[in-house]
């Protein structure tokens, strides 16, 4: 290991050890109730934010945010360097308090209390002041974020995802070609579900995407014009309605790779491949407690297994 970085990728192996795995996770899953699912967290890292008498949501929440404060521990024993890597991971939180802000802004005003994101924070302790989408928009473009290609909610949402997607692609090559698949799955759902073109100049910037991708009219076009880095994420979905299934799958390739560059990778690919199966471990858990919220659905729990 490189000086440095010591202290951070032990850090980074000790906290995998906080993830509850796949077993754990079924056990959850087969649960008679969103109740029964909790107490079976009880005693694990999750246990801590996930507690009796939670609804779903609030049980998706403490699942979040046991994630989110295990990537702020992460990033406190590393270098610089390092701590770069984890910001720009976990861009996914400060993505959600901006999606918030916005639905706010749109509505009523009122909005659930933001993740507390301490030093993996870009841009939150300014747009957090935002009174208008269009100061949002300011306070994205003077940050990380940038300018991101629009300044109407939904222009301003799919933009910061394309930035969160090119700055993980900059910081993170061990991510490349999960970035690069996740870029195929947002271009088919704006293509294919939303069925608008209208923001193929956002799309444009997504990492692996190409001028012939967004010609595409079809998912099967779509895939042949897609170079292997990223049209991975597209095999075996013939039909929009199909592009569920190829997120699971997404994950389960995320998985695989992690596991292998957390054997093989050099001192910054262990720290990717960390908070990779941190994650992988938070969505199989949240998926675990649906599952649980819908009285031990064997559907559902056969689907806390499909990232494998």
């Amino acid at each position: 290991m490189r000086p440095g970085w010591v202290a951070g990728v032990t850090r980074a192996r000790l906290l995998l050890g906080r993830a509850i795995g796949l077993d754990h996770a079924r056990a959850v899953a087969r649960c008679r109730s969103l109740e029964e699912g909790v107490g079976v967290l009880a005693g694990s890292a999750y246990g801590e934010r996930v507690r009796a008498g939670d609804d779903p949501a609030a049980a998706e929440r403490g699942v979040a945010d046991t994630l989110l404060w295990h990537l702020r521990i992460l990033a406190g024993w590393l270098p610089a360097a390092g701590a770069a890597q984890v910001r720009a991971l976990a861009g996914w939180f400060e993505l959600q308090n901006i999606d918030q802000r916005l639905a706010a802004l749109a509505s009523d005003g009122r909005e659930p209390p933001p993740f507390v994101l301490g030093a993996l924070a870009t841009a939150w302790s300014w747009i957090e002041q935002a009174a208008t989408v269009e100061e949002v928009a300011d306070a994205a473009g003077r940050s990380t974020w940038g300018v991101v290609g629009g300044r109407s909610p939904a222009e301003l949402a799919l933009g910061l995802r394309v930035s969160w997607a090119r700055r993980i692609w900059e910081l993170a090559p061990g991510a490349a070609d999960w970035v690069a698949g996740a870029s195929a799955l947002l271009v088919a759902r704006e293509l294919f579900v939303a069925g608008s073109r209208e923001r193929a100049a956002q799309l444009r910037r997504l990492p692996a995407i190409g001028e012939d991708a967004l010609d595409a009219g079809s998912l099967h076009e779509l895939r042949s014009a897609l170079a292997p880095s990223a049209s991975w994420a597209l095999f075996g979905v013939e039909e929009p309605s199909e592009l569920w299934r190829a997120e699971l799958a997404w994950w389960g390739r995320v998985e695989r790779d992690a596991t292998a560059l957390l054997r093989t990778g050099g001192d910054d690919a262990v720290v990717v491949a960390a908070v990779a199966l941190l994650g992988v471990d938070a969505q199989r858990t949240r998926r675990a407690l649906e599952a649980a919220a819908f009285g031990g659905d064997p559907e559902l729990v056969e689907l806390v297994g499909e990232a494998v």
